[in-house]
């Protein structure tokens, strides 16, 4: 779900206007109420008016989005970080490789039909 360019009405600190925002499941009261469980700029999970967002359509993003690389930056604090470097020790990797191999098993990308080619 994309969150509009246009404003929203209240107090929506951890939101970004034209920011891209991961769905989850939510209860069918839930989605009887017209709320969407979004995980937000805090990487929490909260439930927002469904009508605060737009779908997604894949054949409208920006040409800069058709690029197959993406840059991730991630600050961990020392613990986060030695049990990250013993992990890809211990699978003979780089630390990098790790967390991409992660966020391909974990994650519900979903790729564009010309993408997949």
């Amino acid at each position: 779900m994309r969150l509009p360019d246009e404003a929203v009405d209240g107090a929506l600190a951890d939101l970004t206007i034209g920011a891209v925002y991961k769905v989850l499941p939510t209860s069918q009261y839930e989605h009887d109420t017209g709320v969407i469980r979004i995980i937000d700029n805090s990487g929490e999970d909260y439930l927002y008016p469904v009508n605060y967002f737009q779908p997604l359509d894949w054949s409208t993003l920006p040409a800069e989005w058709e690029s197959e690389h993406a840059t991730l930056t991630m600050h961990l604090d020392p613990r986060t970080k030695a049990i990250l470097r013993a992990e890809a020790l211990a699978a003979h990797t780089s630390m990098g490789a790790l967390v991409r191999q992660w966020i391909e098993e974990r994650l519900e990308l979903k790729t564009r039909p010309e993408a997949a080619r």
